[in-house]
């Protein structure tokens, strides 16, 4: 197995493979991560930021559709054949992603908050983009009518009918 940077993972994964503590094996439940420079936003309802200390890799979130787990959202990554295997830190488990052949550029992320102070996440890698705010986690192509529901003007971006304004960005945002 070989060492895995946080710049190998952007783009689109999709996982192919959990196996939990007893063994037990999921190939079937469909799973996917974008991922940008350091935001991200997982299908399974969460998004935030990724951080890396060496091969340990740390999904902060800032967006949880469901309640905190007792540890933190971190597993130690190694590419094996191609395939990126994510075992856990703090929980008996084992992942493998697979990247999904689209392009990585334009990469970009607008960090948000609402006025009454929920935080927002809105990205882009390539053709795709990703949204996660209270009540919604979305992974989605910029073609789509998702994408052309909001409404990004400036450091403000209009999305379910709350104007949220961006605290911070990554990458060179151009919607």
């Amino acid at each position: 197995m070989t060492a895995v940077l946080a710049s190998d993972c952007i783009g689109l994964w999709r996982r192919t493979l959990l196996v939990e503590a007893d063994g037990s094996r999921d190939t079937t439940t469909d799973v996917t991560w974008l991922q940008g420079v350091t935001a991200y936003v997982d299908s399974r309802g969460f998004a935030g930021t990724l951080s890396q200390s060496d091969d340990v890799f740390e999904w902060h979130r800032i967006v949880d559709l469901e309640p905190p787990g007792p540890h933190p959202d971190a597993g130690s990554m190694r590419w094996h054949d191609g395939v990126l295997v994510e075992t856990g830190v703090y929980a008996t488990y084992v992942e493998h992603w697979s990247r999904e052949g689209a392009a990585v550029t334009p990469c970009w992320a607008m960090f948000l908050v609402a006025p009454d102070g929920q935080a927002g996440l809105l990205m882009r890698v390539g053709a795709l983009f990703g949204w996660a705010c209270r009540g919604e986690v979305v992974i989605d192509t910029v073609d789509g009518p998702r994408w052309h529901a909001l409404v990004i003007t400036g450091e403000q971006v209009q999305a379910n009918g709350v104007h949220w304004t961006v605290e911070r960005w990554e990458g060179n945002v151009n919607p």
